[in-house]
Protein backbone atom coordinates (compact mmCIF):
# COMPACT_ATOMS: atom_id res chain seq x y z
CA UNK A 1 0.00 0.00 0.00
CA UNK A 2 1.61 3.24 -0.98
CA UNK A 3 2.30 6.12 1.66
CA UNK A 4 -0.18 8.77 -0.87
CA UNK A 5 -3.03 5.86 -0.30
CA UNK A 6 -2.53 5.99 3.49
CA UNK A 7 -2.20 9.45 3.82
CA UNK A 8 -5.82 9.98 1.47
CA UNK A 9 -7.16 6.86 3.74
CA UNK A 10 -6.10 8.77 6.95
CA UNK A 11 -7.87 12.31 5.77
CA UNK A 12 -10.75 10.84 4.92
CA UNK A 13 -11.28 9.00 8.77
CA UNK A 14 -10.73 12.09 10.35
CA UNK A 15 -12.95 14.72 8.36
CA UNK A 16 -15.77 11.67 9.03
CA UNK A 17 -15.22 11.67 12.78
CA UNK A 18 -15.09 15.45 12.95
CA UNK A 19 -18.17 15.45 11.34
CA UNK A 20 -19.82 13.20 13.40
CA UNK A 21 -18.10 15.06 16.62
CA UNK A 22 -19.54 18.36 15.11
CA UNK A 23 -23.19 16.50 14.37
CA UNK A 24 -23.12 15.22 18.58
CA UNK A 25 -22.19 18.71 19.33
CA UNK A 26 -25.32 20.49 18.38
CA UNK A 27 -27.87 21.67 20.22
CA UNK A 28 -31.62 22.17 19.16
CA UNK A 29 -32.63 26.31 18.78
CA UNK A 30 -35.86 25.71 21.20
CA UNK A 31 -32.58 24.05 23.92
CA UNK A 32 -30.47 27.42 23.71
CA UNK A 33 -30.69 30.40 26.12
CA UNK A 34 -29.16 33.27 24.27
CA UNK A 35 -28.73 35.90 26.73
CA UNK A 36 -29.13 39.37 25.26
CA UNK A 37 -28.20 41.67 28.42
CA UNK A 38 -26.16 41.08 31.52
CA UNK A 39 -26.31 43.36 34.62
CA UNK A 40 -23.93 43.23 37.47
CA UNK A 41 -24.70 45.03 40.86
CA UNK A 42 -22.80 45.94 43.90
CA UNK A 43 -23.30 43.36 47.03
CA UNK A 44 -20.34 43.79 48.88
CA UNK A 45 -16.27 43.55 48.36
CA UNK A 46 -17.07 39.86 47.76
CA UNK A 47 -19.95 39.12 46.15
CA UNK A 48 -21.79 40.57 43.06
CA UNK A 49 -25.55 40.38 41.72
CA UNK A 50 -24.95 38.69 37.97
CA UNK A 51 -28.73 39.12 36.08
CA UNK A 52 -29.18 38.26 32.87
CA UNK A 53 -32.14 38.78 30.55
CA UNK A 54 -32.92 36.42 27.54
CA UNK A 55 -35.39 36.76 24.79
CA UNK A 56 -37.91 34.15 24.46
CA UNK A 57 -39.20 33.61 21.06
CA UNK A 58 -41.33 30.66 20.97
CA UNK A 59 -45.14 31.59 20.69
CA UNK A 60 -46.33 30.24 23.71
CA UNK A 61 -44.27 31.44 25.90
CA UNK A 62 -46.43 33.53 28.77
CA UNK A 63 -43.26 35.93 28.74
CA UNK A 64 -41.34 37.54 25.97
CA UNK A 65 -37.81 37.90 28.10
CA UNK A 66 -36.58 35.65 30.90
CA UNK A 67 -34.98 36.99 33.74
CA UNK A 68 -32.50 35.00 35.88
CA UNK A 69 -30.51 36.12 38.65
CA UNK A 70 -27.89 35.05 41.00
CA UNK A 71 -25.33 36.16 43.77
CA UNK A 72 -21.77 35.39 42.93
CA UNK A 73 -18.09 35.74 43.63
CA UNK A 74 -17.00 34.49 40.24
CA UNK A 75 -18.39 35.75 36.63
CA UNK A 76 -17.70 32.04 35.02
CA UNK A 77 -19.39 30.89 38.94
CA UNK A 78 -22.27 32.75 38.18
CA UNK A 79 -23.13 31.81 34.89
CA UNK A 80 -23.10 28.09 36.04
CA UNK A 81 -25.50 28.87 38.70
CA UNK A 82 -27.76 30.52 36.21
CA UNK A 83 -27.80 27.63 33.66
CA UNK A 84 -28.69 25.44 36.45
CA UNK A 85 -31.80 27.86 36.63
CA UNK A 86 -32.62 27.90 33.32
CA UNK A 87 -33.95 24.80 31.21
CA UNK A 88 -31.55 26.21 28.36
CA UNK A 89 -28.19 25.83 27.69
CA UNK A 90 -26.44 29.54 28.52
CA UNK A 91 -24.83 31.03 25.38
CA UNK A 92 -23.52 34.81 24.89
CA UNK A 93 -23.35 35.13 20.93
CA UNK A 94 -26.58 37.53 20.72
CA UNK A 95 -25.48 39.33 24.10
CA UNK A 96 -26.07 43.01 23.10
CA UNK A 97 -25.62 45.65 26.22
CA UNK A 98 -23.53 44.80 29.70
CA UNK A 99 -25.09 47.37 32.89
CA UNK A 100 -22.82 48.02 35.96
CA UNK A 101 -24.49 49.97 38.69
CA UNK A 102 -22.88 52.81 39.89
CA UNK A 103 -22.01 51.33 43.26
CA UNK A 104 -20.64 48.93 41.38
CA UNK A 105 -18.39 51.09 39.27
CA UNK A 106 -17.71 53.43 41.95
CA UNK A 107 -16.20 50.38 44.53
CA UNK A 108 -15.94 47.03 42.59
CA UNK A 109 -13.35 45.82 39.71
CA UNK A 110 -15.17 46.56 36.65
CA UNK A 111 -11.94 45.81 34.60
CA UNK A 112 -12.08 42.16 36.12
CA UNK A 113 -15.45 41.82 34.69
CA UNK A 114 -15.25 43.27 31.14
CA UNK A 115 -11.91 41.65 30.74
CA UNK A 116 -13.55 38.21 31.34
CA UNK A 117 -16.34 39.00 28.71
CA UNK A 118 -13.52 40.26 26.72
CA UNK A 119 -12.40 37.49 26.71
CA UNK A 120 -15.02 34.97 25.84
CA UNK A 121 -15.03 33.62 22.09
CA UNK A 122 -18.49 34.04 22.11
CA UNK A 123 -19.06 37.70 23.20
CA UNK A 124 -18.44 39.98 20.22
CA UNK A 125 -16.71 43.19 20.52
CA UNK A 126 -19.36 45.61 19.56
CA UNK A 127 -21.44 44.82 23.10
CA UNK A 128 -22.26 47.90 24.43
CA UNK A 129 -21.73 49.03 27.79
CA UNK A 130 -23.70 51.63 30.25
CA UNK A 131 -23.97 52.95 34.11
CA UNK A 132 -26.85 52.30 35.77
CA UNK A 133 -27.64 54.82 38.45
CA UNK A 134 -29.84 52.42 41.33
CA UNK A 135 -29.64 48.86 40.25
CA UNK A 136 -29.32 47.02 36.94
CA UNK A 137 -31.65 43.54 38.14
CA UNK A 138 -34.65 46.19 38.18
CA UNK A 139 -34.25 47.67 35.57
CA UNK A 140 -34.18 44.32 33.51
CA UNK A 141 -37.52 43.30 35.58
CA UNK A 142 -39.28 46.46 35.56
CA UNK A 143 -42.25 45.94 32.29
CA UNK A 144 -42.36 48.82 30.03
CA UNK A 145 -46.00 48.77 28.61
CA UNK A 146 -45.03 50.44 24.77
CA UNK A 147 -41.53 48.62 24.31
CA UNK A 148 -42.23 44.96 23.38
CA UNK A 149 -38.41 43.54 24.57
CA UNK A 150 -36.10 45.00 27.04
CA UNK A 151 -33.83 43.27 25.06
CA UNK A 152 -34.00 45.66 22.36
CA UNK A 153 -34.95 48.60 23.49
CA UNK A 154 -31.76 48.81 25.58
CA UNK A 155 -29.63 47.88 22.45
CA UNK A 156 -31.70 50.59 20.50
CA UNK A 157 -31.36 53.45 22.99
CA UNK A 158 -27.28 53.00 23.29
CA UNK A 159 -26.66 52.80 19.79
CA UNK A 160 -24.98 55.55 18.06
CA UNK A 161 -27.34 58.03 16.23
CA UNK A 162 -26.54 61.67 15.27
CA UNK A 163 -29.05 62.82 18.31
CA UNK A 164 -27.16 61.12 20.87
CA UNK A 165 -23.23 61.51 19.15
CA UNK A 166 -22.46 62.90 22.92
CA UNK A 167 -23.30 59.87 24.46
CA UNK A 168 -19.63 58.00 24.22
CA UNK A 169 -21.79 54.73 22.66
CA UNK A 170 -18.47 52.74 24.62
CA UNK A 171 -18.51 48.77 23.50
CA UNK A 172 -16.47 46.18 24.88
CA UNK A 173 -13.70 46.73 22.63
CA UNK A 174 -13.13 50.42 23.32
CA UNK A 175 -13.82 50.35 27.12
CA UNK A 176 -10.44 47.62 27.33
CA UNK A 177 -8.61 50.24 25.49
CA UNK A 178 -9.25 53.86 27.30
CA UNK A 179 -9.26 51.97 30.56
CA UNK A 180 -5.93 50.10 29.95
CA UNK A 181 -4.26 53.43 28.10
CA UNK A 182 -2.19 55.42 30.36
CA UNK A 183 -3.46 58.67 28.42
CA UNK A 184 -6.97 58.16 28.75
CA UNK A 185 -9.66 57.84 31.06
CA UNK A 186 -12.85 55.92 29.61
CA UNK A 187 -16.61 56.88 29.63
CA UNK A 188 -19.62 55.48 29.68
CA UNK A 189 -23.48 56.58 28.93
CA UNK A 190 -24.88 57.02 32.42
CA UNK A 191 -28.37 55.62 32.30
CA UNK A 192 -31.77 55.39 35.05
CA UNK A 193 -35.30 54.44 34.71
CA UNK A 194 -37.70 57.71 34.02
CA UNK A 195 -41.02 56.45 35.12
CA UNK A 196 -41.74 53.95 32.20
CA UNK A 197 -38.65 54.99 30.08
CA UNK A 198 -35.33 54.73 29.96
CA UNK A 199 -32.72 57.79 29.40
CA UNK A 200 -29.34 58.51 29.23
CA UNK A 201 -28.41 61.33 31.81
CA UNK A 202 -24.98 61.99 30.92
CA UNK A 203 -21.59 60.27 31.20
CA UNK A 204 -20.26 58.58 33.50
CA UNK A 205 -16.34 59.44 33.75
CA UNK A 206 -13.80 56.64 35.01
CA UNK A 207 -10.07 56.78 37.02
CA UNK A 208 -8.24 54.66 36.80
CA UNK A 209 -10.29 51.15 36.94
CA UNK A 210 -13.42 53.21 38.97
CA UNK A 211 -16.02 56.01 38.16
CA UNK A 212 -14.87 58.92 39.57
CA UNK A 213 -18.25 61.50 38.38
CA UNK A 214 -20.18 62.25 36.29
CA UNK A 215 -20.39 65.03 33.61
CA UNK A 216 -23.38 66.56 31.33
CA UNK A 217 -24.33 65.90 27.86
CA UNK A 218 -23.16 69.26 26.76
CA UNK A 219 -19.75 68.41 28.09
CA UNK A 220 -19.25 65.26 26.60
CA UNK A 221 -20.03 67.17 23.40
CA UNK A 222 -17.26 68.56 23.84
CA UNK A 223 -15.28 65.81 24.61
CA UNK A 224 -16.66 64.23 21.09
CA UNK A 225 -15.22 67.84 19.18
CA UNK A 226 -12.00 68.10 21.08
CA UNK A 227 -11.47 64.22 20.05
CA UNK A 228 -11.84 65.48 16.51
CA UNK A 229 -14.83 63.84 15.48
CA UNK A 230 -16.17 64.82 12.31
CA UNK A 231 -20.60 64.74 13.19
CA UNK A 232 -21.24 65.93 16.02
CA UNK A 233 -24.97 66.08 17.71
CA UNK A 234 -26.90 69.32 17.39
CA UNK A 235 -25.54 72.01 19.63
CA UNK A 236 -27.65 73.70 21.52
CA UNK A 237 -25.96 76.93 23.28
CA UNK A 238 -27.26 79.14 25.71
CA UNK A 239 -25.55 82.61 25.32
CA UNK A 240 -25.39 85.78 27.54
CA UNK A 241 -22.68 88.07 25.24
CA UNK A 242 -24.64 91.17 25.40
CA UNK A 243 -27.97 90.64 23.61
CA UNK A 244 -29.83 89.21 26.64
CA UNK A 245 -30.45 85.57 27.61
CA UNK A 246 -30.39 83.59 24.25
CA UNK A 247 -30.78 80.14 22.91
CA UNK A 248 -30.14 78.41 19.39
CA UNK A 249 -29.36 75.42 18.39
CA UNK A 250 -27.45 74.30 15.03
CA UNK A 251 -27.83 70.73 13.55
CA UNK A 252 -25.52 69.34 10.58
CA UNK A 253 -22.50 70.16 13.23
CA UNK A 254 -19.24 69.44 11.07
CA UNK A 255 -16.27 69.50 12.84
CA UNK A 256 -12.41 70.05 12.77
CA UNK A 257 -9.82 70.40 15.84
CA UNK A 258 -5.74 70.99 15.47
CA UNK A 259 -4.25 71.05 18.88
CA UNK A 260 -0.62 72.51 19.47
CA UNK A 261 1.36 71.40 22.31
CA UNK A 262 4.07 73.46 24.17
CA UNK A 263 5.76 69.89 24.93
CA UNK A 264 6.93 71.04 28.57
CA UNK A 265 5.63 68.62 31.15
CA UNK A 266 6.61 70.99 34.15
CA UNK A 267 4.63 73.88 32.67
CA UNK A 268 1.98 72.27 30.41
CA UNK A 269 -0.21 74.28 27.81
CA UNK A 270 -2.25 73.67 24.51
CA UNK A 271 -3.69 75.69 21.83
CA UNK A 272 -6.85 74.27 20.16
CA UNK A 273 -8.27 75.64 17.15
CA UNK A 274 -11.73 74.13 16.90
CA UNK A 275 -13.69 74.77 13.86
CA UNK A 276 -17.44 74.04 13.27
CA UNK A 277 -20.28 74.90 10.59
CA UNK A 278 -23.53 74.12 10.96
CA UNK A 279 -27.02 74.72 10.44
CA UNK A 280 -28.78 77.44 12.62
CA UNK A 281 -32.09 75.58 13.25
CA UNK A 282 -33.64 77.66 15.88
CA UNK A 283 -33.02 80.52 17.81
CA UNK A 284 -34.99 82.32 21.15
CA UNK A 285 -34.02 85.63 21.92
CA UNK A 286 -33.87 89.31 21.09
CA UNK A 287 -32.26 88.85 17.50
CA UNK A 288 -35.01 86.29 16.22
CA UNK A 289 -35.98 88.69 13.30
CA UNK A 290 -33.07 90.36 12.55
CA UNK A 291 -30.84 87.48 11.43
CA UNK A 292 -31.67 87.77 7.84
CA UNK A 293 -28.09 89.27 6.20
CA UNK A 294 -24.85 88.18 6.56
CA UNK A 295 -23.64 90.77 8.75
CA UNK A 296 -26.21 90.14 11.41
CA UNK A 297 -25.21 86.39 11.20
CA UNK A 298 -21.63 87.52 11.20
CA UNK A 299 -21.93 89.02 14.50
CA UNK A 300 -23.99 85.93 16.04
CA UNK A 301 -21.05 83.92 14.86
CA UNK A 302 -18.75 85.60 17.10
CA UNK A 303 -20.90 85.55 20.02
CA UNK A 304 -21.31 81.61 19.31
CA UNK A 305 -17.28 81.61 19.69
CA UNK A 306 -16.95 83.61 22.70
CA UNK A 307 -19.85 81.43 24.28
CA UNK A 308 -17.91 78.43 23.67
CA UNK A 309 -14.72 79.11 24.16
CA UNK A 310 -15.91 80.40 27.59
CA UNK A 311 -17.09 76.79 27.75
CA UNK A 312 -14.83 74.58 26.87
CA UNK A 313 -12.53 76.38 29.34
CA UNK A 314 -14.68 76.19 32.17
CA UNK A 315 -14.85 72.60 31.49
CA UNK A 316 -10.76 72.31 31.39
CA UNK A 317 -11.11 73.76 34.76
CA UNK A 318 -13.19 71.02 35.49
CA UNK A 319 -11.23 68.61 34.70
CA UNK A 320 -8.38 70.48 36.24
CA UNK A 321 -9.81 69.37 39.54
CA UNK A 322 -10.70 66.36 38.54
CA UNK A 323 -7.80 65.08 37.49
CA UNK A 324 -9.36 62.86 35.04
CA UNK A 325 -8.80 63.06 30.65
CA UNK A 326 -10.80 61.38 29.01
CA UNK A 327 -9.95 63.37 25.97
CA UNK A 328 -6.86 62.00 26.06
CA UNK A 329 -4.80 65.55 25.86
CA UNK A 330 -1.80 64.13 27.90
CA UNK A 331 -1.07 62.30 24.69
CA UNK A 332 0.23 65.71 23.42
CA UNK A 333 3.25 65.60 25.93
CA UNK A 334 3.97 61.96 26.08
CA UNK A 335 4.73 61.95 22.25
CA UNK A 336 7.86 64.23 23.17
CA UNK A 337 8.53 62.44 26.42
CA UNK A 338 11.45 60.03 26.56
CA UNK A 339 11.05 56.60 28.73
CA UNK A 340 7.75 55.13 30.17
CA UNK A 341 4.90 56.86 30.77
CA UNK A 342 2.66 56.14 33.76
CA UNK A 343 -0.92 56.69 34.55
CA UNK A 344 0.32 59.27 37.69
CA UNK A 345 2.18 61.59 34.87
CA UNK A 346 -1.40 62.18 33.40
CA UNK A 347 -3.14 63.10 36.26
CA UNK A 348 0.01 65.66 37.17
CA UNK A 349 -0.21 66.69 33.50
CA UNK A 350 -4.03 67.29 33.77
CA UNK A 351 -4.45 69.43 36.98
CA UNK A 352 -2.35 71.69 35.58
CA UNK A 353 -2.46 71.80 32.24
CA UNK A 354 -3.36 75.88 30.45
CA UNK A 355 -5.54 75.43 27.44
CA UNK A 356 -5.88 78.80 25.09
CA UNK A 357 -8.76 77.59 22.78
CA UNK A 358 -9.34 79.59 19.60
CA UNK A 359 -13.27 78.94 18.34
CA UNK A 360 -14.31 79.64 14.67
CA UNK A 361 -18.08 78.79 13.73
CA UNK A 362 -19.52 78.96 10.47
CA UNK A 363 -23.36 79.50 10.19
CA UNK A 364 -23.81 77.82 6.43
CA UNK A 365 -27.42 78.08 6.48
CA UNK A 366 -30.27 79.34 8.65
CA UNK A 367 -32.42 76.29 7.67
CA UNK A 368 -36.47 76.95 8.91
CA UNK A 369 -35.74 80.46 10.35
CA UNK A 370 -36.29 82.02 7.12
Amino acid sequence: MSRKFLCLTSFVVLFLLAGCADKELKVPLEDVGMVGIMAFDYIDEDKTQLTVAIPQYSPQAEQNTQIFSVATDLVSNGIVEIEKLSDKKIVFNQLRVVLVNEELARNGDVLKIIQHLYRNAEVGNKVLIAVVKERGEEMLRYKYPDKPNINFYLNDLLEPSINTAFNPNTNIHDFMYEITNPVLDAILPFIDKNNDKIEIKGVAVFKGNNMFDTIKPEEALLIQAIKGRKNLAPLDINMNQGHGKERLMMDLIENSVKIKSNKNIDTPKLTIKLKIKGTLSEYKGERENKLNTTDSLAVLEDDVNKELEEDIKKFFAKLNDMKVDPSGLSEYFRMYHHGKWKKEMTREIISKLEVDVEVNTSIISTGTLR
